[in-house]
């Protein structure tokens, strides 16, 4: 049963989703969507989306999105009601989340963030405060 990976990076005036599926540890992740909010911090706030054919750009969001945590769940719900995704209907088919790190120190790639990995980019975090 493939499970959804969501790539997050939510920055100071945007949040960022990459949404990809994964079938085994054997596969790469194939890439379905991408949704972007920008505006956070010079409204109005602003929808940019691909997935396949369908590409939206600059279309202005008319709810109240104002902060990241806002954005997120705007675009977590606009996923969830896209009748082209029918592998996101609702939360409990995003088996992973994952999210960008500005400066990961000597971490060259991804990794799982255990105890020890927190504490290695929390020390490196005057250098990327958000």
């Amino acid at each position: 049963m493939s499970k959804i990976v969501l790539s997050i990076n939510a920055g100071s005036s945007s949040v960022k989703i990459s949404v990809y599926s994964t079938n085994s540890q054997s596969q790469d992740p194939k890439q379905l969507a991408e949704a972007q909010i920008d505006g956070l911090t010079a409204p109005p706030p602003t929808l940019k989306y691909e997935r396949g054919d369908q590409k939206i750009k600059g279309q202005k969001i008319e709810e109240k999105v104002e902060t990241q945590e806002d954005a997120f769940r705007w675009i977590l719900e606009h996923l969830e009601k896209d009748e082209g995704l029918p592998e996101l209907k609702n939360k409990d088919d995003i088996g992973f989340a994952c999210h960008r790190v500005v400066h990961g120190g000597d971490y060259s790639g991804p990794k799982v963030v255990n105890e020890d990995v927190y504490r290695h980019v929390e020390e490196l975090s005057e250098l990327a405060p958000l």
